[in-house]
């Protein structure tokens, strides 16, 4: 995925999260949290689909992120993610947020973050 050159990295989820697209993901981002990075900012807009795999590595990461003092946020979620994260009560256990600037503000709110990194960095596959 590149180099990690700042606690703060934007990443954007697209097509389905599932068996298939999870063991591939889940190790990517674990070896970014190991490298560093602290706040991940999920955009879910272009969520097709996400099952119980996809859900339990939400929830796996969200734990190693909290682990080291850092957060997930996730945003702008698809009508098909709002309505699986809805019904399955992953929207209660975990904020989701309408926009990546609410993420953000959320992040930089929790009391994670002094203040913006200046050397932020945007991940698009």
């Amino acid at each position: 995925m590149g180099e990690n050159r700042a606690e703060m990295l934007f990443m954007y989820l697209k097509g389905s999260l599932d068996e298939t697209s999870v063991p591939e993901l889940e190790k990517n981002l674990l070896d970014l949290i190991a490298g560093g990075t602290k706040q991940l900012i999920v955009d879910c807009s272009q969520l097709e689909s996400i099952n119980t795999a996809g859900l339990r590595m939400l929830m796996n990461i969200s734990k190693r992120v909290l682990q080291v003092d850092g957060r997930l946020a996730l945003h702008s979620p698809s009508a098909a993610a709002r309505d699986t994260f809805e019904r399955t009560g992953f929207a209660i256990m975990s904020r989701i947020y309408e926009s990546r600037e609410e993420a953000v503000a959320g992040v930089a709110a929790s009391g994670l973050l002094s203040s913006l990194p200046s050397g932020a960095i945007d991940r698009q596959d």
